[in-house]
C-alpha cells in the first residue's frame, strides 16, 4: 500500500514533464485590463481580432477576450493570463479567448477559451482555483472542465481530439457523456455524440525544443571573430497526390462584395482534381469543365493560417476532407480573383447504385467541420444534426433538414437550413446557400458548405461534415 510520502515525488516527476512546455522566461508586464500577454513567440503567430483584422503576434503584446490566436506550420506561442495560468500553443493552431474575467471573484471570474483546430498545453491559475466550474476548454467534439491544474489537448490527423491530464484530475464531457482522468490518463474523442473512449495513446501535443538566439558549433567563427551561425536542415518538399474522381464544394467571399458565395464541382462536369499536401499544407483544388474552362482554387502563396480535417485517407470510397483558409485565389481560364475566408469540403460521391433506395429516410449527426468566418468575426460549429429523405419526391429526388448550433460571443445560436437531394448531390432550396455531395455506401456520410443569417453574427459561412446514425423506412 502507498504511503503518502510517495505522493510528493510522484507530482514533483509530472510537474518536469509540463514545465517542459512552459520554460522560464523573463518576467514580461501585464498591461492593465488585458487578459493576458504573450510572453514567448517563435514563428508564425498573428491574433485575430474581433473584428476581423489580423495582425503579427510579438513577444510582450497584450490580449483581450474575444481575440484569437493563429500558429502557423512553425509557430508557436505561450501566453501568461493575469490570474498566472499558462497556455502553450503549438504549431497550425487556432486558439479564442472566447470569455475571460479575472475579478478576484469565484462568482464573476471566467475562463472560456476555445480550441478550433491544432493543439495545445495549459496550466490552470487562480481562477481555476477559486472556482473551477467557471474554467473550460471547448473543442469541436467535446468541453475540458478541470479538478487540477494540467493537462494536453491535440487535434488528430483523423479529425479525433486526444486528451491527456498531466497533473491531478480533468473531466471531459459531450453529448454522449463524460469521463474523469486522473494524472497520466487520456482519452480519445470521435464525434460530439460519442462519449469519449480512454486510451494509452496520448495527446499528440510536441514539446517546443529548447529556444535559442543563434546556434553554433564548438568554437567556429567567421573571419571577423563572430560566431559562425550553423544554417537551418533543408526543407523537404511536400508530398503530393492527386485525384479525378474527388467532388469539391467551397465557399468563399470576394472582398469587392458583401455576400458569400457557394460553388460545387464534380467529377462528372469534367476532371476535378484534389492536389494534397500531406505535410500540413493547404489543400488545393481544380475542376474543367465541358467546354475545357479550367476552375482553381489557391491557398495564397505562404499561407499558414488555415484549418484541416478528414475522415479516413483519400483513397477511401467514403473518404472525407475539409478544411479553410484565411485567404486565396480563384483563377477562372487564367484570370485570378482574390478571395477570403474560404471554406471547403471534399470527398468522392456516392455511386447512383449505392444510394440508398428512395422512401428511406437517413438521420446523421455532426462528425467535424469549420470555424466559421462572418463581417463580425470567426466563430464555432458545436453541434449538429440532419434528416434526409431519399426518393421521397421521385426516384433519386429528395430533400432534408440541417440544423447547425453555433457559438459567438459566447452564446449558442441555432441555424436550421433546408437542403434538396439530387442523388449523392445536396443543394439549398430557395433562400438557402448550401452545395456539398454524400459519400460511401449508403450514402454513410455527407459534407457540404454553406452560408446562412444566424442570429447577432449576421451571416456566417463554414463547412460542414455529418455521420449517419440511422436509415430506415420513414414513420408512416
Amino acid at each position: 500500500m502507498k504511503t503518502k510520502r510517495n505522493f510528493p515525488l510522484k507530482r514533483a516527476a509530472i510537474s518536469a514533464v509540463v514545465a517542459a512546455a512552459f520554460p522560464m522566461l523573463p518576467a514580461t508586464t501585464m498591461a492593465a485590463g488585458s487578459a493576458g500577454v504573450a510572453q514567448f513567440i517563435a514563428g508564425d503567430v498573428n491574433v485575430l481580432r474581433p473584428d476581423g483584422k489580423t495582425e503579427a503576434l510579438s513577444k510582450g503584446k497584450a490580449l483581450q477576450s474575444g481575440e484569437s490566436i493563429l500558429t502557423g506550420n512553425g509557430g508557436r506561442a505561450q501566453v501568461r493570463f493575469s490570474d498566472g495560468g499558462l497556455i502553450s500553443l503549438q504549431p497550425n493552431t487556432e486558439f479564442k479567448i472566447a470569455n475571460y474575467v479575472d475579478e478576484a471573484d469565484p462568482k464573476q471570474d471566467r475562463f472560456l477559451v476555445d480550441l478550433l483546430r491544432g493543439s495545445m498545453r495549459a496550466i490552470t491559475g487562480l481562477i481555476g482555483k477559486r472556482n473551477r466550474e467557471n474554467y473550460k476548454v471547448t473543442t469541436t467534439t467535446a468541453t475540458i472542465g478541470i479538478r487540477g491544474s494540467g493537462f494536453s489537448v491535440g487535434y488528430n490527423p483523423d479529425g479525433s481530439l486526444g486528451i491527456t491530464t498531466e497533473l491531478d484530475g480533468i473531466e471531459v464531457c459531450n453529448s454522449g457523456g463524460c469521463v474523469g482522468l486522473t494524472a497520466g490518463e487520456s482519452v480519445r474523442v470521435i464525434s460530439p455524440t460519442e462519449a469519449p473512449v480512454r486510451t494509452n495513446v496520448r495527446a499528440t501535443v510536441p514539446t517546443p525544443a529548447p529556444v535559442q538566439e543563434v546556434v553554433t558549433v564548438g568554437n567556429q567563427t567567421t573571419s571577423d571573430g563572430k560566431a559562425s551561425i550553423v544554417p537551418p536542415p533543408p526543407v523537404t518538399a511536400p508530398v503530393k497526390q492527386v485525384f479525378t474522381d474527388l467532388a469539391a464544394a467551397v465557399v468563399f467571399t470576394d472582398p469587392a462584395t458583401s455576400n458569400p458565395a457557394t460553388e460545387s464541382y464534380h467529377p462528372e462536369a469534367g476532371v476535378a482534381v484534389l492536389t494534397s499536401f500531406l505535410s500540413g499544407q493547404p489543400i488545393d483544388f481544380d475542376s474543367v469543365d465541358g467546354n475545357n474552362i479550367r476552375t482553381q482554387f489557391r491557398s495564397t502563396p505562404g499561407l499558414t493560417n488555415m484549418e484541416k480535417g478528414t475522415l479516413g485517407v483519400p483513397t477511401d470510397p467514403d473518404f472525407v476532407g475539409w478544411g479553410s483558409w484565411v485567404t486565396g485565389q480563384k483563377i477562372v481560364a487564367g484570370a485570378a480573383t482574390e478571395i477570403a475566408s474560404v471554406h471547403f469540403v471534399m470527398g468522392r460521391p456516392t455511386p447512383l447504385a449505392q444510394m440508398p433506395a428512395d422512401n428511406m429516410q437517413g438521420t446523421y449527426q455532426l462528425a467535424g467541420g469549420t470555424a466559421f468566418s462572418s463581417l463580425h468575426g470567426a466563430g464555432q460549429l458545436v453541434g449538429g444534426s440532419m434528416t434526409a429523405n431519399f426518393g421521397a419526391y421521385s426516384p433519386g429526388q429528395g430533400y432534408g433538414y440541417v440544423d447547425l448550433t453555433t457559438r459567438f460571443g459566447g452564446t449558442d445560436y441555432s441555424a436550421m437550413l433546408n437542403i434538396d437531394i439530387n442523388n449523392s448531390k445536396i443543394t439549398g432550396t430557395s433562400g438557402t446557400n448550401v452545395t456539398g455531395f454524400f459519400t460511401g455506401n449508403n450514402a454513410s456520410r455527407a459534407a457540404m458548405v454553406y452560408s446562412t443569417p444566424v442570429e447577432n453574427a449576421g451571416q456566417v459561412s463554414g463547412a460542414a461534415i455529418f455521420r449517419q446514425t440511422n436509415l430506415s423506412s420513414p414513420p408512416q
